[in-house]
């Protein structure tokens, strides 16, 4: 396994920043020390616009994210499949890596990661986050399964993506989503214990299973996708509350079974509507789920619902 201690670039930059304030010199200093020790790069544009943005180059954020990004990429075309990334203190937009076609990547995160980490990502593998994740958690993601330890703030999974090549993202939330979770998704799946307020906001495609505290107005705008959730959620404008069928139990076995291991589900093997009561284990704590106290909210036009 890689081990990537993304304070070694924070030391790295600031003992460059100590001894020169010249922003040119730093970042040709910071770039050829970069390069001596990850065999990275920055393009010369991010001199720039941190600049322009941060009016820094050394503590800029943008810096600290193409870094990390940059020496992940290069780890993966070197062949490593495991890596493990500590120190991310929220950094944002890490994880973004552009691969076209799917790479074999275990990722382990060691903190808490800021907005859009995994975004757009298409993978093979588990990315794991022991800590938790804040606005657009894998935001337009293409393939893979990603775990948070932690609470998953705004839109997460928000654009999970449908494509001809790919199926979406798959993705358990142990301590609960916002609002707005799977917003605008179009495919793959979310698990999560606790959702909140326009959770699947304009779905059209993809599920989400909430196992937890129950918010409002969920599906607003709606066209396809299926969300399951506890009596008491209430369907936003443009979504409907069905009951649970056969159906439904095959569905949320499919994507329960995803994370079977993680949760150290009981009676999954024989989950129907005969059998509707399922144990789990979460956060370290076992809780009994009984399906029959479970709704279904679809779009009011999806006429191909199953009753």
């Amino acid at each position: 396994m890689y081990n990537l201690d993304i304070d070694e670039i924070r030391e790295l930059a600031n003992s460059i920043g100590s001894s020169t304030s010249d922003l040119d010199e730093q970042f040709e200093r910071l770039n050829s020390a970069l390069y001596k020790k990850f065999g990275v790069i920055l393009p010369k544009g991010l001199k720039r616009a941190s600049y322009e943005k941060f009016m820094d180059i050394v503590s800029s954020p943008l810096i600290y994210e193409r870094t990390v990004n940059s020496i992940l990429k290069r780890k993966i075309k070197e062949g490593e499949t495991n890596i493990k990334l500590k120190n991310p203190r929220a950094l944002y937009r890490i994880g973004i890596l552009g691969f076209r076609e799917p790479i074999k990547l275990n990722l382990m995160v060691e903190g808490n990661v800021g907005n859009f980490f995994a975004s757009g990502c298409n993978f093979i593998g588990t990315w794991t986050v022991h800590g938790h994740a804040e606005n657009g958690l894998a935001d337009k993601g293409y393939s893979g399964k990603i775990i948070v330890d932690g609470f998953a703030t705004e839109l997460a999974a928000q654009n999970n993506q449908a494509t001809d090549f790919s199926l979406g993202v798959d993705i358990l939330v142990r301590k609960g989503c916002m609002e707005r979770a799977m917003g605008q998704a179009r495919g793959g799946s979310l698990i999560t214990f606790g959702a909140g307020y326009n959770s699947g906001l304009y779905m059209s495609g993809g599920i989400l299973v909430n196992l937890g505290h129950v918010g409002q107005s969920f599906g607003p705008g709606m066209v396809g996708g299926l969300i399951y959730s506890m009596n008491g959620t209430t369907p936003g404008e443009g979504a409907t509350i069905q009951k649970i069928n056969n159906f439904d139990y095959t569905t949320i076995f499919q994507v329960l079974k995803k994370f079977e291991k993680e949760l150290n589900i009981e009676g999954l093997n024989n989950f129907s509507s005969k059998n509707p009561i399922l144990w789990i284990t979460n956060d370290g704590k076992m809780e009994r789920y009984d399906f029959r106290e479970y709704i279904k909210i679809v779009s009011i036009l999806d006429s191909s619902s199953k009753e």
